[in-house]
């Protein structure tokens, strides 16, 4: 049986989790695990039974078909261009990039490379997710008026002091662009292309942090949709509500729970609510909860594309269509104005972490 080789370079929680999935999937086969951090390589290393690395460069040197990108945000641009131009698959971790000017980078990289690039958006294989996406694919739902999320989570004192990146506007991004990317990628799936975008940020209740912990994110779509991201990290003990209501002119749906799992309300025009499959349990990190842990279905995705021909999940196009509304919501925030799509050249070269507002200590955006 022909094996993807696999290479994962991060070793923290996520690059774990990736590691393990490789391990449990049979036509996978884990060839290398990279950190700086020598402990955490030799750890999974010795887990897993693979080659423990310490340098990305040398990483680059072995035989493996796909890197699987698990570092600090602010790096994946980096990696995964060099990992491209280096003959090898791509498998990152969302956020794609911090700016859309990287993003661009990645597109093209791939383009050149005759590579894919895949992005580990695993909340799409939700069971109340696939659900709502079967619905508005086959117009069940009619003409969509509105999409609301909330995202009321937890992110304490101890989290960000877990790794020093953590709350940094260059290797974190913030919470729009760590937690709540997952959410602003299904508004974009369900709803389609994003016209403008107006926001309001601030940091509350993190004075330790460079980035906002709050936000509420206005989107209109070219379809006339018009939808609502409200998120933040101040939650009290623990995350509260990740949800995502979807209003149409034959029917209503919200998926809740805290992290969108569970089907709250539905009301659609001659369909009864369906009995949904069994989810993954959500990532749990103990002090708080993650999104549901879907990797697994992610791991066999890369698999399926490059031994089966099949569809990527969610590719570099959309990634780059999650981090263009993002860019654009911090621009709208810091200059508190509406931000219309396509950027502009001034707006598409706007450097969010050199601007003096997002340096949080309660600080509006």
């Amino acid at each position: 049986m022909e094996k993807i080789k696999f290479g994962v370079v991060g070793c923290g929680r996520i690059g774990t989790r990736h590691a393990e999935h490789i391990y449990n999937n049979n036509r996978a086969e884990l060839v290398a695990v990279c950190d700086i951090i020598k402990e955490r390589a030799n750890n999974l290393s010795k887990k897993y039974g693979a080659k423990a690395m310490y340098d990305f460069e040398d990483m680059l040197k072995q035989d493996i078909d796909i890197i699987n990108v698990c570092t600090p945000s602010g790096l994946h641009a980096e990696m995964s261009v060099k990992s491209l131009n280096n003959n090898k698959h791509v498998l990152c971790e969302k956020p794609m990039t911090l700016n859309l000017h990287d993003a661009d980078k990645i597109v093209e990289a791939e383009k050149q490379s005759h590579k894919k690039f895949f992005l580990v958006k695993q909340n799409r294989y939700n069971p109340p997710i696939k659900v709502l996406k079967e619905m508005v694919y086959n117009n069940k739902l009619g003409k969509i008026s509105i999409i609301n999320c909330n995202v009321l989570w937890t992110r304490n004192e101890d989290y960000y002091k877990s790794d020093s990146w953590k709350g940094t506007m260059n290797l974190d991004g913030g919470p729009l662009m760590t937690q709540c990317s997952h959410f602003l990628d299904l508004m974009i799936w369900i709803g389609g292309k994003v016209k403008s975008v107006y926001s309001k940020m601030a940091n509350i209740n993190h004075p330790y942090i460079e980035t906002e912990d709050t936000g509420f994110i206005i989107l209109t779509f070219e379809n006339g949709c018009v939808g609502s991201l409200q998120y933040t990290t101040c939650a009290h003990n623990k995350n509260m509500e990740g949800s995502m209501t979807v209003i149409g002119s034959k029917g209503n749906i919200k998926i809740g729970g805290e992290y969108i799992n569970t089907l709250d309300y539905w009301d659609v025009e001659g369909i009864e609510k369906p009995e949904l499959e069994k989810g993954s349990p959500p990532n749990d990190y103990g002090t708080y909860k993650g999104s549901m842990s879907n990797h697994d279905k992610v791991i066999e995705n890369v698999i399926s594309v490059i031994l089966d021909d099949d569809e990527i999940a969610t590719n570099s196009l959309q990634g780059r269509d999650s981090v263009e509304v993002m860019q654009a919501a911090y621009i709208s925030s810091i200059k508190n104005k509406e931000v219309r799509l396509p950027l502009k050249e001034d707006e598409y070269d706007f450097k969010i972490n050199e601007h003096p507002p997002l340096s949080g200590n309660k600080k509006a955006i």
